[in-house]
């Protein structure tokens, strides 16, 4: 937004596995940030991360440590804070930020509904902050392939996408259930597909979402050692699909499952087009041309079918240092306030089962 001489001040709020990894250890390597407050209910968390990127790994200054957001976001004069919590306390976190006059990066699901997403939103626009959610699949080098093949008319007008996640196992660190983590397969694994399918078809306006989302895992007959002791209380919906109508007949399939097979383990997107077919998973780029379909992936993105490995790292740092140049006014956000209110309207109809 505004070019600043100095460096931006980042407090990061949630330091587990994905707060450390995702923000903690990606914003210390950027050159125009300086994360000076880290935040966890848990202090021994907040403690381990300043511990180990701080006193052994070479990094200065030391950052602040607290276990109440309001007090360090109150007290730091921090430009941004990156909400790396549960879904249940993230829109609390990120309207409190923005309301200092912070911009705020947060994981996604955005918010555990629309209407508290909806709320986020409107702060941010009030405020005139930036605010940005974590579809970080966008920075995927096969994911922009195909966006830009797209955009460019490669496929014609897009009609028709599918999105599917088949993960082999659940969550089992920190307490992922329905009512702290947004909810379960769509909201935590099959939305960065669904996030990638709704920016591939040029998110269109929404019409309505029919969906069913079904809790399995508790009458498993069996299960791994290792999740046995979730049995009793893991509640979030594992077997999840859904079908997405948007304006001028544009339509998107949804499909998201846990404890799938380990051989069908994967997840992806497909785009049919008015002329031509695009798909990441594996990268693909078919385009009508004389009669049938001509394959133009190497000739589009020489190399990269054959080379891409999704490395999270790998998108999480570029996600990071893009937020950071969209506070200092380098670039636009790659994540639209639009596109946010579309991902979660999507889950939200889903998860009620009927049309919003």
């Amino acid at each position: 937004m505004t070019n600043k001489s100095r460096l931006l001040r980042v407090g990061v709020v949630g330091c587990g596995g994905f707060g450390r990894n995702a923000y903690i250890d990606n914003v210390v390597e950027n050159r125009d940030a300086s994360l000076v407050a880290l935040c966890d209910i848990d202090l021994a968390q907040a403690e381990t991360a300043a511990r180990e990127v701080f006193d052994e790994g070479g990094k200065e200054p030391r950052p602040s440590l607290y276990t109440d957001y309001k007090a360090m976001i109150d007290q730091e004069s921090l430009d941004v804070v990156m909400v790396g919590t549960m879904a249940d306390v993230r829109p609390r976190v990120a309207i409190h930020a923005l309301n200092t006059g912070a911009h705020v990066l947060a994981a996604k699901p955005m918010a555990p509904s629309l209407a508290e997403a909806e709320e986020m939103l409107q702060k941010a626009k009030e405020v005139d902050r930036i605010l940005m959610v974590g579809y970080n699949f966008r920075f995927r080098d096969d994911a922009q392939v195909v966006h830009r093949f797209i955009r460019d008319g490669g496929i014609g007008g897009p009609r028709f996408a599918r999105a599917w996640s088949f993960a082999a196992s659940v969550p089992i660190r920190g307490s992922h259930y329905k009512a702290r983590s947004g909810g379960g397969s769509l909201a935590r694994t099959g939305i960065h597909p669904t996030d990638l399918a709704i920016w591939f078809l040029g998110n269109p306006p929404l019409i309505s979402v029919h969906g069913q989302a079904l809790s399995r895992f508790a009458d498993l007959p069996a299960l791994p050692p290792e999740l046995e002791p979730l049995r009793g209380s893991y509640d979030d919906p594992d077997l999840v699909s859904g079908y997405v109508h948007f304006a001028d007949g544009v339509t998107l399939s949804v499909e998201s499952m846990w404890m799938a097979p380990p051989q069908i383990a994967d997840h992806g997107v497909e785009v049919w087009g008015t002329q031509g077919y695009a798909s990441v998973t594996p990268l693909r780029l078919l385009t009508w041309q004389d009669g049938d379909y001509a394959d133009v992936t190497e000739h589009i993105a020489p190399g990269v079918a054959d080379s891409f490995h999704d490395h999270s790292s790998n998108r999480l740092r570029r996600e990071v240092f893009h937020f950071i140049d969209c506070v200092l006014g380098r670039s636009t956000p790659l994540i639209t306030p639009e596109e946010m209110w579309t991902d979660q309207a999507i889950v939200d109809g889903i998860y009620a089962g009927a049309k919003v």
